[in-house]
Parts: C-alpha cells; sequence; structure tokens
C-alpha cells in the first residue's frame, strides 16, 4: 500500500512534468504491485504501455529491461513462445548496446522458456556462451531451473551439483528472489538423491517465501510446488500433498498458473493410485501439458498414466520424446514397464 501511494505520487509529478524516463520506471512499479495483488493482465498492461512510451522516446535501456520484465510475465502465464519473442527483443538491445551484462542476463533468462519447450540442446549451449565466473544472481537465476534441471533429467547428478554450486552465495541469502531459487534447485537434488524429508522442506521454504512477494506463477513457486509434491507424494505424506493441491485448486481461473493446475491434475491421479478416477486426471494432466507445448512433462505424465493402464499409445509416445530429450533416466525406467521389442529380421 505504501509504495502504491508513492507511485502514485511520483506518476504525477512525472506527468506534469512530461519526464518518459520517470514515467516508464513508474509503470514497471505499478507493474509489480499489480502482480504482488494477483493481477497478471493489469500488470501486462502497465509493462506494454511503458514499452510504447521507451520506444517513443529512444530510451533504449528502458525498453530493454521492459521486454525483460515481459518475458517474466509471459512465464507466469506459461507462454514460454511469446517469452523468447520478448527476449529475443531485448538481446538485440543489449547487443546493440554493448551490454555485456544485460545480454548475459537475457541469455541466461531465455534457458528457462528453451528448457520448457523441450529444446534442451539450445538451452545447454546458451549456457555455453556465459562466462561463469562472471555470473551474478537476480537475471541469470533461472539457469537453476533450466541447465539444472535438464542435467538431472539427463541422469547427470555431478553436473546439476556443479551448476548449483555457481549460486552457492544464494543459499544464506537476504534477497528472497535469490533466495527460493536456490531453495528449489537444491529441493530438486535433494528429490534425485532420494533425501525427501529435504526435499520436501525447501521445497515449501521456497513457496512460502517467495509466493506473496512474486506471486504463484513465480519460478520459486513453481519449482518448489513441484519438488514438495515430489517429496510429500514419495514420503506417502498424504495429508501435507493433499493440503498443497487443495491450495492450487482453491486459486481463482485467472489466477491458477496452467503449468501448476496440469501438475495437480497429475499428482491427484498418482495419490488416486489404482481408484477410480485415476486415469481421468492423467489425461487432463497429459491433455493440458499439450496445450501449453510442455514436451517432457507431457512424457513424464503419458509414462505414469501407462504404467497405470499398460496403454501402449502412452507409453509409445513418451518414449518418442524422452529419445529426443535424451532423459535416460525416464527411458529406463519406461524400458521396465514397456521393453524395447528387438525387430526380427524378414
Amino acid at each position: 500500500d505504501r509504495a502504491q501511494e508513492r507511485i502514485d505520487y511520483a506518476l504525477g509529478i512525472a506527468e506534469a512534468l512530461v519526464s518518459p524516463d520517470a514515467l516508464t520506471r513508474g509503470f514497471v512499479i505499478k507493474s509489480q504491485i499489480a502482480l504482488g495483488r494477483g493481477r497478471p493482465e493489469e500488470s501486462a498492461a502497465f509493462l506494454e504501455h511503458g514499452l510504447a512510451l521507451a520506444l517513443e522516446h529512444e530510451r533504449w535501456e528502458q525498453a530493454s529491461r521492459i521486454y525483460f520484465h515481459l518475458s517474466d510475465r509471459s512465464f507466469h502465464r506459461d507462454r514460454y513462445v511469446e517469452a523468447l519473442a520478448y527476449l529475443a527483443e531485448a538481446l538485440e538491445i543489449t547487443r546493440r548496446r554493448g551490454s555485456r551484462p544485460g545480454e548475459w542476463g537475457v541469455l541466461a533468462e531465455s534457458t528457462y522458456a528453451l528448457y520448457m519447450l523441450g529444446r534442451w540442446d539450445e538451452a545447454v549451449a546458451t549456457f555455453a556462451q556465459l562466462p561463469e565466473d562472471k555470473l551474478f544472481t537476480g537475471t541469470t537465476l533461472s539457469l537453476l531451473d533450466s541447465v539444472l534441471q535438464i542435467a538431472l533429467a539427463r541422469g547427470d547428478l555431478d553436473e546439476s551439483r556443479r551448476v548449483l554450486g555457481l549460486f552457492a552465495e544464494l543459499e544464506s541469502s537476504a534477497d528472497v528472489q535469490d533466495r527460493s531459487g536456490y531453495l528449489g534447485a537444491a529441493a530438486a537434488i535433494a528429490c534425485a538423491e532420494d533425501r525427501l524429508e529435504d526435499a520436501a522442506a525447501l521445497g515449501l521454504e521456497a513457496i512460502e517465501i517467495s509466493r506473496d512477494a512474486f506471486g504463484v506463477g513465480s519460478q520459486g513457486v513453481k519449482q518448489g510446488t513441484l519438488q514438495a509434491l515430489e517429496a510429500l507424494v514419495g514420503l506417502g505424506d498424504r495429508a501435507r500433498a493433499e493440503k498443497l493441491l487443495e491450495e492450487i485448486e482453491a486459486l481463482k481461473p485467472g489466477v491458477r498458473p496452467p503449468y501448476l493446475e496440469a501438475q495437480a491434475h497429475r499428482f491427484r491421479a498418482r495419490l488416486a493410485g489404482t481408484d477410480e478416477g485415476a486415469e481421468e486426471r492423467f489425461v487432463a494432466a497429459a491433455s493440458r501439458f499439450r496445450e501449453l507445448d510442455l514436451p517432457f512433462w507431457l512424457a513424464v505424465t503419458l509414462l505414469e498414466h501407462g504404467e497405470l493402464t499398460a496403454d501402449e499409445s502412452s507409453l509409445t509416445e513418451a518414449r518418442e520424446i524422452f529419445e529426443r530429450l535424451e532423459a535416460r533416466p525416464w527411458l529406463e525406467r519406461l524400458g521396465a514397464v514397456a521393453p524395447v521389442r528387438a525387430e526380427v529380421p524378414a
């Protein structure tokens, strides 16, 4: 409320003085306030008008930052193709201005969209362009939700630990965004190491510290929720898993991130086991992941559906996706359900 009061006062002065710099900065702050209040469309509208002003008055640094913010709003709404388009505009401006740190930040951010869209080799190649000795916090945090997760899905636990180590100082950071990003990544590694109690605690803490500050669509909340649910279901802690799912399902449709909605269907199906309704939930989750163009999570859902029903079409599609992504641990798990048939010569 104090921020709202002060920015309204500042924007009044900026309008009176016709100051494009102050106006564009003010609209970015108004956007952040709207997002914190659960109004993603209003948040995007402030950014879009701020961008129009920045471009009109050739405030290129401001325009680049607003493109970056718009990509983040697209992340919140799980629109990853749209996010990449905004980041491409930001990258062009940062390179034209000769801002190397700005370029690194945009490239790091793009790896998250590439990961979610299943363009994993591109994400890893983009990471290779970044000087690891100059990585800084804030704008490079997405690496924890992209290349680290790719390494885990491909069975390279050592690489995932190495990437986490690049951000080791964030473990005790006072910055909420930095710490939530670290906690979510640490939870993912704990899950992979079968330290499920640790994973649940880390995931729940990531949700708690980032939800109010950055909204339920933030990467900290999404990663924390995923890892906490994975750990709680693995522990057989049905009560806490149900509570977390109920929190997702209680969100209003305009606020609930589609990704979390799909994951909620998936975990509901897993909790149902062989009970009635499990197959329907798996189908709903797969349908949502397909709509969002998130191939890895679609394949995971198809595999889990196939493990329950032995549905050959689900297992076949899952295998095709995992092979393309080189997700070896998942292919091994799939092989236990549906071994690859050896071709017999005619």
